[in-house]
């Protein structure tokens, strides 16, 4: 079964969306805004790991560098203190410009997908495919909806593409939304 690309990019737009906040903190000059910053990231990193995605190690690395700056010994209290933040106020644009490359190839492969369904509504309200029964259950009549997309001439081919791109649940996911009754 293939893994679900809907759940890893609604996780990852939450993340994004909780930077601001982050750069605010900074630009405040919150005092634990450091410690907040190193554990943002490794809630992140468990998100990428989560989903087996690589860029959990570039966030590994942001966070190792971060951390090296407030281990300076030669550097006076205040200075450490001030350099660290530095780096890793630093390090918010990059961890982001990753976060949102990921999310963006998330979103365009369920927009693909989303245009494709759209498409397939079509041609299927057409021949009469889409006949809802208040009686059946909604997973049921989804299931059986995308077996007859399956096995009609015309959807076949780009319902099999909606579902090579996400997956058969993401795709009723999707079909669920963007259907009427």
């Amino acid at each position: 079964m293939k893994k679900s690309v809907i759940e890893p990019a609604n996780e990852l737009s939450e993340k994004l969306f909780e930077i601001p906040e982050i750069v605010t903190a900074f630009a405040n000059k919150e005092t634990e805004i450091f410690n907040k910053w190193i554990t943002w990231l490794q809630d992140l990193e468990a998100v990428f790991k989560k989903y087996n995605f690589t860029e959990c190690a570039e966030i590994a690395g942001y966070r190792a560098a971060v951390l090296a700056s407030s281990q300076s010994f030669d550097v006076k209290r205040v200075k450490k203190r001030k350099l660290r933040e530095q780096v890793a106020l630093e390090s918010v644009q990059p961890v982001q410009q990753i976060l949102s490359d990921r999310s963006n190839l998330l979103l365009d492969k369920i927009e693909q997908v989303r245009t494709l369904v759209k498409q397939i509504l079509i041609p299927a309200k057409d021949a009469g495919m889409i006949k809802y029964d208040s009686k059946m259950d909604d997973t049921l009549f989804m299931e059986n909806l995308l077996i007859q997309f399956k096995a009609h001439e015309k959807v076949r081919p780009s319902i099999n593409n909606a579902i090579a791109l996400l997956g058969k649940y993401d795709v009723i996911r999707i079909l669920t939304e963007e259907i009427e009754y």
